[in-house]
């Protein structure tokens, strides 16, 4: 009996052995029908003709698209406000100063020029005030050649503004030049001014502007005596209340001229023009005349004298460190 179950033991486990061989070739079987058969076939993308009608759904996406196509080659613009700020553009020149300020500078310009020259003898001791005469005028037309607002300056002074510029430009540098007689083409330019002042203006034709630079008309000395006389104009009209409402000309006329060289002292080539702190000691200077010239035009006496006092402030700062 014990026997018996022993062979029956292990005819059991001899069964169990071949059913695991046949497991095994099975497997291998199926395994290698998986690896050699490849992936299965994907069915094809759906055609846009083919995609159900609705509200839902658009067949063509573009349409939903508005404004032109953006430009990737072109660099977007900065997000940082300190790198807004050095792009940003320059005051124009109308809000700066007005046509009739600068008509006003041009015309006092003539009766001083026409003392200078009056004899060769007071001339030749006086050729110093010629050369900052002409070259302040060239600085003026240079400004009406680039003036933004129509209207505001004579339409002849403006369409000859280069010519005359340049005029002016010349007859200074021939003051300055070395054995010469300037004399006389002094007094001619002399004379083209005062035409010009009466109606009669010179027609420079086919003129064409190459090259200009700012700092060629003159040196940064120049503009800073104009504008001290500029500021001494501003403290002197806001000493008092009464003297502030009797001056509003001067100080309209001075604030304009403080804020139109404040923009000049910044332009490219002027000594120091690209430092960072002369720059800003010249744009504070700049927006404070702003400020004395809005105080005067809404007659608000407080703030043109802070304002005039702040003037005074940025420019004893900047002589400080930059005369």
């Amino acid at each position: 009996m014990a026997v018996s179950s022993y062979l029956a033991w292990l005819a059991g486990i001899f069964q169990i052995k071949q059913l695991l061989r046949f497991l095994g070739v099975l497997g291998c079987a199926l395994t290698s029908s998986i690896v050699f058969a490849g992936p299965a076939k994907r069915q094809p993308a759906p055609r846009p003709e083919d995609f159900p009608r609705t509200e839902i759904i658009e067949h063509d996406a573009f349409r939903l698209l508005n404004g032109p196509r953006p430009k990737f080659s072109v660099a977007p613009q900065s997000k940082n406000p300190a790198e807004q700020k050095k792009t940003k553009r320059r005051t124009t020149w109308s809000q700066l100063i007005s046509g009739s300020t600068l008509g006003d500078e041009i015309k006092d310009a003539m009766p001083r020029l026409q003392k200078i020259v009056a004899t060769k003898t007071f001339f030749d001791s006086h050729i110093d005030d010629a050369i900052d005469e002409f070259r302040m005028l060239s600085i003026y037309f240079e400004i009406i050649a680039e003036f933004d607002r129509a209207g505001e300056v004579r339409s002849s002074w403006e369409k000859n503004a280069v010519g005359y510029r340049e005029r002016f430009q010349q007859s200074a540098n021939e003051c300055e030049r070395a054995g010469g007689n300037p004399y006389v083409t002094v007094s001619t330019t002399a004379e083209d001014l005062e035409n010009l002042i009466q109606g009669e203006p010179t027609n420079f034709s086919n003129h064409e502007e190459k090259d200009f630079q700012w700092s060629q008309l003159c040196d940064r000395s120049l503009l800073m005596r104009r504008l001290k006389i500029a500021n001494k104009a501003l403290i002197s009209g806001t000493a008092s209340e009464t003297t502030f409402s009797k001056s509003t000309d001067q100080l309209f006329h001075a604030a304009e001229i403080i804020a139109c060289f404040g923009e000049l002292l910044t332009r490219p080539e002027f000594v120091d023009w690209d430092d960072a702190d002369y720059k800003g000691l010249s744009c504070n200077m700049k927006d404070m005349a702003l400020k004395a010239k809005a105080a005067v035009v809404e007659g608000d006496y407080d703030l043109a004298r802070k304002s005039a006092k702040s003037v005074s402030q940025a420019c004893s700062a900047c002589h400080a460190d930059f005369r």
